[in-house]
């Protein structure tokens, strides 16, 4: 595991800045001071691209990926993708559904007219916590990551999942301890499957 984190520091790194960073704003800020804050600064550019971002789906592009990746590289790193993607998902969804199960979203938790919500975006009310947009995106910047050769640009793997992230923050959709929970289970998960991935199945 150790050599895995060392061929990928450029990723990993910027991952441990990320917790840092969102750790200190979860330390000196309420996750509901975050998400006005946030709720406050908008333009109308940043309307349309997290709306574009949201509307493509975790799931979609996910499967997608798969699909791509069997096309372009053989089943045996399809299957690895996928098993990353799958597991992701059971373990968000598990946490979402069983370990904190009505957590409230924003439209629920701010009283009516409290937040300015975009049109075209579908509001839910429970089941917040963790973010599965977010874990999704982190899982597939993660897997590229270890995938991909020229490492050295892999932070920008974590930037675009970042976004994802934050866009559903922008959104009203999370709130900044979602995303926080969502990011460290799609980093964390995808690298354990990936390190555990039996050798013999990608020679066989």
């Amino acid at each position: 595991m150790k050599d895995l984190f060392l061929k990928n520091k450029y990723y990993y790194s910027v991952i441990i800045l990320f917790v840092i960073v969102e750790g200190i704003i979860l330390y000196l800020i309420t996750k509901d001071q975050f998400t006005l804050w946030v709720n406050t600064r908008w333009t109308l550019f940043l309307d349309k691209f997290f709306l574009i971002i949201n509307n493509i789906g975790a799931v979609f592009f996910s499967v997608t990926t798969v699909i791509l990746l069997w096309l372009l590289k053989g089943w045996r790193i399809a299957l690895k993708a996928a098993i990353c993607f799958f597991s992701v998902m059971l373990v968000t969804q598990f946490a979402k559904h069983l370990l904190f199960p009505g957590v409230p979203r924003p439209t629920l938790y701010f009283e009516e007219n409290t937040l300015r919500l975009i049109e075209g975006v579908k509001q839910l009310s429970t089941e917040s916590f963790p973010s599965g947009h977010t874990s999704a995106a982190f899982s597939l910047s993660t897997f590229f990551a270890l995938f991909l050769p020229k490492k050295k640009w892999h932070w920008l793997l974590a930037v675009s999942a970042l976004l994802v992230g934050y866009g559903h923050i922008y959104l009203s959709q999370h709130f900044i301890t979602d995303v926080y929970a969502g990011m460290i289970v799609g980093v964390v998960v995808t690298s354990l499957v990936y390190f555990l991935y039996p050798k013999s199945w990608e020679k066989t």
